[in-house]
């Protein structure tokens, strides 16, 4: 007699249709963006061309996110030299900053650290692309800017978080001082575009064009940069013409260790890479598989690794290049079993490692990642800070200016705008890179690029890629649903557990026994960690980008169509 086969109900037996192909993939927080990735390696071009082409349409269709006025951290593996490399193009304090820009009779002024002069860094973004254009990319940057300059003459569809954030308090602030942020952002009658409305940017769009033609001389010597230079002063800023010309980005070490049977390379100091391996190092004394996804069990220890990593890096991160960081003990087992020790079956507070504090020397964010053919990876985090940076806009240029600065530590243990609060290691100093909470992340399985993570969100930043990972790792979860599952952020005791919509209250009832304070989000909460991903399994590469906003992972199928998530293959 013949075997019966199980009968399934429809349409459980179907897998569920995803972005994927043999090509290539790409994921970002916009569609326009993704596209723009995949025309790039559809035309031959590889992860870095295509990373050059993610990044400037970003900061044409996302500019409250990120742009030509910010920076950026770019992690990297480049194929050809079997190597990972660490693009530190944050940018950094003007060379008179000192320790109390801030400071105005003994207190703090979140007016100048938020929308002063005073808050610019020296923009990273252009330089780090033409650094990675040129040494690693095969096309040119007029290349690769053709999507976003196409976008900024011919315009794109505003996106959900472009329309949400011209409500937040901070936006309104930034538009009332500047006359050229409202004629760029605002509709001609004073009104606010609407998620979906076209708009243009054709002033970027010259810009654009201008790098293309002259390259970043164009942007850090000469007219543009003297005009940069005179409006951020205006506003109480220190700035000279040097500040930009002499600008480079910086080459950092990645940092790296094990996560079980796999291998974790994440962003060097200044970044949150390491403390994204602190928690992972210290996860791994449980066996989170045994406890189960998103239970009781799993999510204290998870909760407990973060507290734990965050009170170090309060203390123990700064600039590499001026203060004595201890990556190496951050980063190691050793390390992390002597912190997992102090965590118990109920909710801790916790204090940094002794001596763990960075020593002196002597004398909102957007992520995305691509894969290509060739084996190479980008994992990128850009950004202008808050909101639309420090919202001043050089009139004729089309981009607003990051408040970077505000990463620095105002005073010894001020709170930042994101809930943060560092030490002396931190404090602003001319040429210095303010610490910062993107983490680019990249998973190695068997000696190969398995998977390309990293977030946007804050200090969500950190314990989002982290889960991300465990998700991918212990899990094994793909990207479509390691993105959308719901993620839990702490950062202290006292600030409470944060919780996304999904997770069971009988869940939430057992971990406030065990003393965690659940602060819960609305189930209609659109914005906290903010995932991309881009996974390498089976011949294939498979992309997904977080729905909780505009993500969007796109991959190449094999008959060289576009495959984009929620729309139809295109030729």
């Amino acid at each position: 007699m013949a075997e019966k086969k199980p009968i399934y109900m429809w349409p459980a037996h179907w897998d569920r249709p995803v972005a994927h192909g043999p090509f290539g993939a790409v994921s970002s927080n916009s569609v326009y963006a993704t596209r723009a990735g995949l025309e790039i390696l559809q035309q031959g071009g590889n992860a870095f061309d295509a990373a050059a082409a993610v990044s400037l349409a970003l900061s044409v269709v996302e500019p409250h996110h990120s742009g030509l006025g910010g920076g950026c951290f770019s992690l990297i593996y480049s194929a050809k030299e079997n190597a990972f490399h660490a693009v530190d193009g944050r940018g950094i304090a003007p060379r008179k900053a000192t320790a109390d820009l801030f400071i105005k009779d003994g207190e703090v002024q979140d007016e100048w650290k938020d929308l002063g002069g005073q808050s610019v860094a020296v923009p990273g973004l252009i330089k780090t692309l033409e650094t990675l254009l040129s040494r690693f990319g095969t096309l040119s940057f007029a290349q690769t800017a053709c999507p976003a300059i196409r976008l900024a003459e011919e315009g794109f569809g505003t996106s959900f978080t472009g329309a949400l954030t011209m409500y937040d308090d901070s936006v309104e602030r930034k538009l009332r001082l500047s006359p050229a942020m409202r004629k760029l952002y605002l509709k001609p009658d004073g009104g606010f575009y609407r998620f979906g409305e076209q708009q243009k940017n054709p002033e970027i769009a010259a810009v654009l064009k201008h790098l293309a033609e002259e390259g970043s001389d164009y942007f850090y010597k000469g007219k543009v940069a003297e005009q940069l230079v005179a409006l951020i002063n205006e506003r109480g800023g220190c700035f000279s013409v040097e500040d930009l010309s002499e600008y480079k980005p910086k080459f950092r070490t990645p940092v790296r260790t094990t996560y079980r049977d796999c291998e974790v390379v994440a962003f060097a100091p200044p970044s949150g890479g390491v403390t994204v391996l602190e928690m992972l190092n210290i996860l791994e004394q449980s066996d989170l598989k045994a406890m189960g996804h998103n239970t009781a069990a799993s999510l204290h220890a998870i909760a407990e690794a973060m507290k734990l990593a965050f009170a170090d890096r309060s203390a123990a991160l700064g600039d590499p290049d001026f203060v004595k960081v201890d990556t190496e003990r951050l980063a190691s087992k050793a390390f992390a079993k002597e912190r997992f020790a102090l965590a118990g079956e109920k909710a801790g507070e916790y204090a940094a490692a002794e001596n763990i504090e960075a020593k002196e020397y002597p004398g909102n964010t957007s992520h995305f990642v691509i894969m290509d053919r060739f084996g190479n990876v980008v994992s990128q985090t850009q950004t202008v800070r808050d909101w639309f940076g420090c919202g001043i806009v050089a009139d004729g240029l089309g981009f607003v200016l990051n408040n970077a600065m505000s990463d620095f530590s105002a005073a010894v243990g001020a709170l930042t705008s994101q809930g943060l609060t560092y030490g002396r290691a931190n404090a602003i100093e001319g040429g210095k890179t303010p610490l910062s909470s993107m983490a680019p992340c990249i998973v190695l399985k068997d000696s190969r690029p398995f998977l390309a993570i990293g977030a946007a969100g804050g200090p969500r930043i950190i314990t989002g890629t982290m889960q991300g990972i465990v998700n991918a790792v212990d899990f094994h979860l793909t990207p479509e649903r390691l993105v959308g599952l719901p993620y839990v952020h702490v950062i202290t005791n006292a600030q409470g557990l944060e919780v996304e919509y999904g997770i069971s209250e009988d869940t939430l009832r057992l971990l406030e026994e065990m003393g965690h304070h659940i602060v819960r989000n609305a189930p209609d909460q659109a914005m906290s960690t903010m995932l991309n991903s881009v996974m390498y399994r089976d011949g294939e590469y498979f992309a997904a980008g977080t729905a909780r906003v505009d993500g969007c992972g796109g991959a190449i199928s094999p008959d060289g169509s576009l495959v984009l998530e929620g729309v139809s293959q295109e030729k």
